[in-house]
């Protein structure tokens, strides 16, 4: 299967939606990144019970304050890099 480049995927964009519509994989290059454009069903964004359970314990410990708050992207990034 041969990638898009991004200029080419722009030229044919309702080309390759009908084609990932039909299952087959589209393959876009932008720079050195391989993505890829598939068709996704409703049925795969539907939240799940356990999904919302799972939300719902996130929210409430954000409320309790068993959280963390970081105010730009560089202190993320030191936060995750120390752990």
């Amino acid at each position: 299967m041969e990638a898009l480049s991004i200029s080419d995927y722009r030229k044919n964009l309702a080309a390759s939606f009908m084609r990932a519509e039909k299952g087959e994989k589209v393959l876009i290059k932008r720079k050195n990144q391989l993505y890829a454009l598939i068709s996704v069903g409703r049925e795969e964004l539907v939240i799940t019970p356990e999904l919302q359970a799972r939300i719902d314990e996130a929210e409430k410990a954000c409320r309790e304050g068993r959280c963390f708050e970081f105010s730009s992207p560089e202190e993320l990034d030191k936060y995750l890099d120390n752990l």
